[in-house]
């Protein structure tokens, strides 16, 4: 199961530590090709070991590095194949791999092709109710819920000297607005939408941030979008060349929330990005999703592995948005049912977990 599975490496993360593999660097994926079949060749036999895909986004926003964290907890001791109570699910292999977001996350995983995925919440009601992007695509409405992770902020980043303060401000701006297939990019639709704009106002290129840095340092690109936890690397790594985030207008928030009820008004405080004052915009929750299909005991192992002690302490000190990911929130914002090997779990736990969030 695994072998089959290889040639899809490269976009994987295996462990802490690794890098992701260009196709460029041949050498570094031969080696760790062959690392991973020596693993899995040992007595335990490659075909006792399975891939677990978890569909994240690109390595600058927030979803990678959080998928790679969840993705360790789930493996925990499987790695070295020594089996130590309370860590990883035995006979599973969890990898991050990079994705377009939200909207191909969920694509992958009813394509069978990521078993989970990091995705925002008004996504995967869309998906779940096929409408808005998945209209009339039924196929995706298997997706269900493992829990909701953290809030993600709109963040609309641009050049100082851009003069951007306001959305309409962006009108004739050449922006970077992320892929077709991410929920940044149907977000960004719906924010301009609701200001009388399209993205034809804008010259618009369809990059992730990972991609944009030095157009924007060269000033090529004047800014990007990108719906994700902060703080976002992609946002950090420009502090130096002077950049603002453009606020979106409470009223314009509200309206937003009354047509769409997963996107909510929000802010990101002051301090987050340093010399950037409170920034008003919206926000949404991640959930990390998967199909109905899976298997109920497999999905109750994968939720324990999330909220282990271990996991925990290394979404804690593994990234600053990690440390928002915590029991008490762990149902809240979850725009579709939750998967039932998860409910499973949280039922066991009423105490530690809001058991009258449950759905």
């Amino acid at each position: 199961m695994i072998l089959k599975n290889l040639h899809n490496f490269k976009r994987y993360n295996f462990i802490e530590g690794y890098t992701p593999i260009l196709k460029t660097n041949k050498l570094i994926l031969l080696i760790v090709i062959f690392i991973l079949v020596l693993i899995l060749t040992t007595s335990s036999g490659a075909d006792n070991m399975s891939l677990f895909r978890i569909g994240t986004g690109g390595q600058t926003g927030v979803y990678y590095p959080v998928g790679k964290i969840i993705a360790q907890g789930i493996t925990g001791s499987n790695i070295s194949l020594e089996k130590t109570e309370g860590t990883g699910i035995q006979k599973y292999i969890s990898v991050a791999q990079n994705s377009g977001g939200s909207i191909d996350n969920v694509q992958g995983i009813t394509a069978g092709e990521i078993e989970a995925g990091l995705v925002q919440a008004d996504v995967a009601a869309w998906a779940f109710h096929a409408e808005h992007v998945f209209k009339g695509n039924d196929k995706v409405r298997g997706v269900r819920a493992i829990a909701s992770l953290y809030p993600e902020k709109f963040q609309i980043v641009t050049r100082r000297d851009a003069k951007v303060q306001s959305v309409n401000d962006l009108r004739g701006k050449h922006i970077s607005i992320d892929e077709i297939g991410s929920g940044t990019l149907a977000v960004l639709r719906i924010v301009l939408e609701t200001h009388g704009l399209n993205e034809k106002d804008l010259k618009p290129v369809y990059l992730k941030p990972v991609f944009t840095q030095d157009k924007i340092v060269s000033g090529e690109l004047q800014g990007f979008v990108m719906m994700a936890g902060v703080p976002m690397e992609a946002v950090t790594q420009l502090l130096s060349t002077g950049i603002s985030l453009v606020p979106i207008a409470p009223n314009m928030a509200s309206l937003i929330e009354a047509k769409y009820p997963y996107l909510v008004p929000g802010k990101i405080s002051a301090g987050i990005y340093p010399g950037i004052p409170d920034t008003p915009t919206i926000q949404v929750h991640a959930l990390m999703v998967v199909n109905k299909t899976m298997d109920e005991e497999l999905v109750y192992k994968i939720t324990a592995a999330l909220w282990s002690e271990q996991t925990l302490s290394m979404l804690k000190a593994g990234h600053l948005q990690g440390k928002s990911i915590t029991p008490d929130t762990a149902l809240a914002g979850i725009s579709i049912p939750l998967h039932p090997g998860a409910k499973k779990y949280y039922q066991k736990y009423p105490k530690r977990f809001n058991a009258s969030q449950l759905k």
